[in-house]
């Protein structure tokens, strides 16, 4: 099956240790994070979480092709308030809450808070994961991630996104023109002359979305 392949099982055994890495380097948490775990599995829609980078390339680091581990991608039975569960041929992605500069806000608690979203470093794997999903719609999907408690600066030094993270650009090189741009939202708008129903069934589907976007804390994806 595809969660045999050798990119899984390179993939599952390299996770751990770039972890382990990222906290090493990272500042001593604020003493109120004491005691809790540096990283948490949840299951939250992938479709709620946003992109870091402007571009991504037509390849992993290790080579392999990004478009076809996307049909490698299996839907499994849900649980709970989703109805398909995401099993991917990789690690699961990494995610923190986070305001981007551009939202008005900062790193740090205040008014910036408020424009808060789920954001992850692993570009390419959320396109992966974001594509499925889309193809699934209007059935609610969820994607295992590692909702990180905090970051070593990361995020900040990477973002580069023109969208606030809704949309990514892929090539083959950051240095050649993109050969599409991908953001979820412009491929499933229901086409002109949609009955009632679709239309109804695609507002159930953002509503949904909109509820994974604006879970504030770890402890609420389930």
């Amino acid at each position: 099956s595809s969660l045999c392949s050798p990119f899984a099982a390179r993939a599952r055994t390299a996770g751990p240790a770039a972890r382990l890495r990222h906290y090493l380097r990272a500042p001593a948490p604020p003493p109120a994070l004491w005691g809790m775990p540096l990283y948490e599995e949840k299951l939250i829609n992938p479709l709620a979480v946003r992109f870091t980078q402007q571009h991504i390339r037509t390849t992993f680091r290790d080579g392999r092709p990004v478009e076809p581990t996307v049909h490698e991608i299996e839907a499994m039975p849900g649980d709970g308030e989703y109805d398909v569960i995401l099993r991917a041929p990789f690690p699961h992605i990494e995610i923190i809450r986070w305001s981007p500069p551009d939202h008005g806000g900062d790193d740090g608690a205040g008014e910036g808070a408020r424009e808060r979203h789920w954001f992850t470093l692993d570009n390419r794997r959320l396109y992966c994961l974001q594509r499925a999903a889309a193809a699934l719609l209007p059935k609610r999907v969820a994607a295992v991630v590692e909702i990180l408690y905090a970051d070593a600066g990361a995020v900040r030094r990477k973002y580069d996104s023109e969208s606030r993270g809704l949309g990514v650009s892929v090539s083959h090189s950051c240095k050649q023109a993109a050969l599409f741009h991908w953001n979820w939202q412009h491929e499933v708008l229901p086409p002109r002359g949609s009955t009632v129903a679709s239309l109804y069934r695609a507002h159930l589907a953002r509503q949904a979305l909109l509820a994974d976007d604006g879970r504030t804390t770890v402890d609420q994806p389930q």
